[in-house]
Order: C-alpha cells, then structure tokens, then sequence
C-alpha cells in the first residue's frame, strides 16, 4: 500500500494534529505492507526530507512559519501551492494508491486537486478547526472557505472525525457524507502513573495543557481557584501552553492575587509535560469547543481525575465514575466540583483509577487498526 500523506504541520510544528501523525507513524514503522510519503512544512525557508523510518518518507516544503504553534493564512496558502507542486512530482514516480489529507484546509484542498488532476482517491480526517463554525475567531474565513470545504468533502471517499459531536457537526452541513468515527489514542507506556497509588498532597495539583486562547477557556480555572482561595482552598495550577491570551491571563492572575497558585509554563516538550501529569492529581480543560483532547486522554492515562467541559469527545471518555463533565463558561460550577473533590480524598482516589483504566481502552495500536481498514478499504475498491 503506497499512501501519500498530507499534514501541513508535524512535530515540532503545530498542535494535536501533528502528534496523532507522529503515533501513527510510530505503529506504522515496522509495518512491511505500507509505503507513506508525508509532504508537511518546513518551519525554515528550505525544502528538507527526512526518513522516519525504512518506509516512511517526511518531505518538507519551504514555508518559514514564524510561529510553531499555528500557522498564518499566508503560511497555509504557502504550504498548499507548494505541497501540491510537491505532490504531483512524487506521484509521477511513486504512483500512490490512496491520498490521506489530514485537515479538510489545506490538506484536503490539495487531495482534491490531485484526485481532479489524477483521479487518485483520498480520506479527509477533519481536524476540528475545519468544520465550519466551529471556532469563532474563524466565523469571517468561515465564510470563504465553507464553500470550498463541501467540495473537498463531497468529492472524498470518507471523512474521518473524532468522536461524535464532530460527525453530527459534519452531517448537520453535508447530510448525506460518509463519515467514520476514529478516537484519538493514548501511548500508555509513555504515558502512566508515577506509583500504583495517587498521591494526595496539599495543596493538591491541577494540570491544565492546552493553547492559551479563548477556545480553551483558562480564564474559568482562574476564575474558580480565586473563589477558592477566598475560602482558604488552595490549589496549584500549571498552565501548560503558550498562546494570543497568554499575557491577559498573566494579568488576570496578578490582579486576583493568584501567582503563588497559577504556573504559566509556556510550552514543553512531549517527553517533559510527562512529569507534569505523574505530579498532578486533577486534570481540568475548561475549552468551549473541542474534538477529543490528546492532552485528556494522556491525563487519564497518567491517573489524573479529568474535570472538562460539555463538549466534543468528553462524553465518550469522561462519566460520573471517572471524573466530571461541567458547562461551558460557568467557573462556579467548576468551583463547586475542586472544593468538592478537595474535601473527599476517598472520591479523589475512586475516580482516578476508573480514570486510568478508561484510557487503557484507547491503546494506539487499537486505533491505527481502524485506519489500516480504512484505507485498505478504499484502495480494494479502485
């Protein structure tokens, strides 16, 4: 099977998206029956290939990104004509069997191409972010590129989301779409515990990984472990993440007095956050909007209580037994689950090892399985 992938961003470059690119990979290396190019970006201005493994080809196309974060509109347009400029020229020689866009824009815009130029099939995974109206910095480019992203759906052999929130959102714009729901995947033994037993400690810990912009919502964890203090429960927090809101958070949490409970880390690497889950107890992702969070499942895994908000994937991982589900924007209903739990060591302790043993479910080997089905599927079908 020869796969042609296309991911604007890869590790060091980008978010969620990229590290499920890279765990597939890792599954995939010592797979003799799969051949992957990846075309991705360069974060300097020069192209570059790299072999991840004895079949698996990474080519990086010139696009200077200023930030390894998220990328500009005008890096997303760098990267598609580029891309594709790439893309023809390896498929004259490689002769793919199957495209695997793994965002509707850019990604998909250049399978759609390639399947116009060369009839060559292709699988779109939504990210997220690409469904339109899902994130409301985006609502005015909504407007341009939602035309152009039913027709990169339409024109796919499946769409693939992350749980069912993003399928009902997909099917409530294109009904008739034929989506497949893959869950993310956690790496359990990069990902556990530090001891068999949690520790509770006081003040008991609170992790909180994620871009510090709207969408995720830290300002409701600040919010909450003010009105905490105010009635002498402390906790500490580490912001794990960088981010548009960064220092409006910063502010916010000098001005209610909270810089001896909120850490603002900035980013950290894969292989460091690691220690930051075996030291917390409580992981909370207070986001408006979400597909399902790596970061939630890497926090189960590592036996942290989840605490998240009503949206995305959290209903298929997170119940009554393992951790708690709130609603979006209400800080004292999130008050009112910490002090809670903070009064109920036996609960805390309860909760987390339901926690632990949810996310054992979602092994990557699991999951990539459903891929190779996926794409076997289709390519029998040429």
């Amino acid at each position: 099977m020869k796969i042609l992938m296309l991911n604007n961003e890869f590790p060091p470059l980008g978010g969620g998206t990229g590290t499920v690119n890279n765990e597939i990979f890792n599954q995939l290396k010592s797979n003799p029956n799969i051949i992957i190019d990846l075309i991705t970006s360069a974060i300097h201005n020069n192209a570059e290939k790299t072999e991840f493994a004895d079949r698996i080809n990474i080519y990086k196309v010139p696009v200077n990104n200023k930030n390894i974060h998220h990328s500009s509109n005008l890096e997303l347009i760098k990267y598609t004509l580029k891309a594709f400029w790439l893309a023809r020229k390896l498929n004259k020689i490689n002769k793919y069997d199957i495209v695997f866009a793994w965002s509707s824009i850019p990604a998909g815009f250049v399978a759609l191409l390639m399947f116009l130029c060369y009839n060559l099939k292709y699988i779109v995974r939504v990210g997220g972010p690409d469904i339109p109206n899902f994130e409301e910095r985006y609502k005015y480019l909504y407007k341009i590129i939602t035309p152009i992203i039913k027709i990169i759906w339409r024109k796919a052999s499946c769409l693939i989301a992350k749980c069912k929130t993003e399928k009902e959102m997909i099917l409530n714009i294109l009904p008739k779409l034929n989506v497949n729901i893959i869950h993310n995947g956690v790496d359990t033994a990069k990902f556990h515990p530090k001891q068999e037993t949690l520790t509770i400690e006081n003040p008991l810990k609170i992790i909180c990984p994620a871009r510090l912009i709207k969408r995720k919502g830290q300002e409701i964890l600040i919010k909450a472990i003010h009105k905490l203090k105010s009635e002498n429960i402390n906790f500490q927090v580490f912001m794990i993440g960088d981010g548009d809101e960064k220092q409006n958070y910063i502010h916010l949490t000098e001005q209610l007095n909270l810089t001896e409970n909120i850490f603002f880390l900035s980013y950290i690497s894969r292989q460091e956050i690691i220690k930051y889950y075996q030291l917390a107890q409580i992981f909370v992702l207070p986001s408006y909007n979400e597909g399902m969070s790596n970061a939630l499942l890497e926090a189960m895994a590592s036996a942290n209580v989840p605490i998240v908000t009503n949206v995305g994937g959290t209903e298929e991982l997170v119940n009554k037994d393992n951790g708690f589900i709130f609603n979006t924007g209400n800080y004292i209903e999130l008050y009112e689950i910490l002090k809670q739990i903070s009064l109920n060591t036996e609960q805390l302790i309860g909760l987390s090892r339901n926690a632990l043993r949810t996310a054992q479910q979602f092994t990557w080997t699991r999951i990539v399985q459903q891929y190779i089905e996926i794409l076997n599927s289709y390519i029998k079908t040429n």
